[in-house]
């Protein structure tokens, strides 16, 4: 295990953000990701949410919390790409929408409220992801890593609503590289350096000075964990593992007669993933046969 935990797996994301105690650390999180957002208190909210009908699957949100002022957050990390994650997020509005409509008619009934009110706290969904949103034009992005939405007129650009807001900090446009932390120009980048590259490192860079940082690096570390929340995070990077050693083998199995220069390229894929997980140099270099040298420049 390295110091610090890989939080761009979804799973050690949910383990180290959405704890109690750490409320100021997603809300920091949260006024980075929206310009102008100040939050004075959190409140973590259940991350499971039952579907539109009583049989449909409940699904599992990485972290909800509402603010002292009723806006709503639902926060997600995402490290592969997939397909319609766009469209997927929106379906994940639909819940915080229909938790507040079920309110308002439960009030109502309660003879609380009067006729129906169908005004909405505002909505905030957001997501860290490892990869690009292939945008029609990069002068959308916030500081070249934030992109935004809202629901508008394509003509003028009027919001309908304020009711929806969408937000991605695209980790994957990062071109900083690991080892070169002062090369962040912004508090948005250092925050998505320490996210990619955290598990590889051994403390806070000293260039990051937002309150943000101590929060984060404290929480991620294996040292200040409890042993149940050690125990969490041991067993899905061990089920990690396996699902990159299950994927590793059917890929050597297809390309037995590959050539050699395909193999390395293996090696190198295989080492860098593993890297990202936090495992160490000397492991990966036995498990791979590259040399420390090659490990390094990855």
């Amino acid at each position: 295990m390295t110091k610090y935990v890989n939080i761009l797996n979804d799973d050690a994301f949910k383990v180290v953000i959405f704890t109690p105690g750490n409320e100021e650390l997603l809300a920091r999180m949260i006024e980075i990701m929206i310009p102008g957002m100040r939050i004075k208190k959190l409140k973590f909210e259940p991350t499971e949410q039952h579907g539109l009908a009583v049989s449909d699957k409940i699904s599992n949100f990485d972290a909800v919390c509402t603010s002292e002022s009723g806006d709503m957050f639902i926060v997600e990390m995402q490290c592969l790409p997939q397909e319609s994650y766009a469209d997927r997020m929106v379906c994940y509005a639909s819940f915080p929408i229909r938790m507040q409509l079920e309110k308002k008619l439960g009030d109502i009934r309660e003879g609380k409220a009067k006729p129906m009110d169908y005004g909405l706290m505002p909505i905030y969904v957001l997501s860290f992801i490892n990869f690009r949103i292939g945008h029609k034009d990069d002068a959308i992005l916030q500081e070249g890593l934030v992109s935004s939405y809202q629901i508008c007129s394509p003509r003028t650009g009027e919001v309908m609503t304020k009711a929806l807001y969408f937000g991605f900090v695209e980790l994957g446009r990062l071109e900083v590289p690991f080892g070169k932390p002062e090369q962040c120009k912004t508090v948005t980048e250092q925050l998505a350096y320490s996210m990619k590259y955290m598990n590889r490192m051994s403390e806070c860079p000293k260039e990051f000075e937002d309150r943000l940082f101590p929060l984060l690096f404290q929480a991620s570390a294996y040292a200040n964990m409890t042993v149940k929340q050690q125990q969490e995070v041991t067993s899905i990077m061990r089920t990690e593992l396996d699902r990159i050693a299950e994927n590793e083998y059917a890929r050597k199995e297809g390309v037995k007669q590959g050539r050699e220069e395909g193999r390395e390229e293996e090696k190198r894929a295989m080492a860098h993933r593993l890297l990202d997980l936090g495992v160490d140099s000397r492991i990966i270099q036995e498990a791979t046969g590259l040399t420390r040298e090659q490990i390094d420049a990855l």
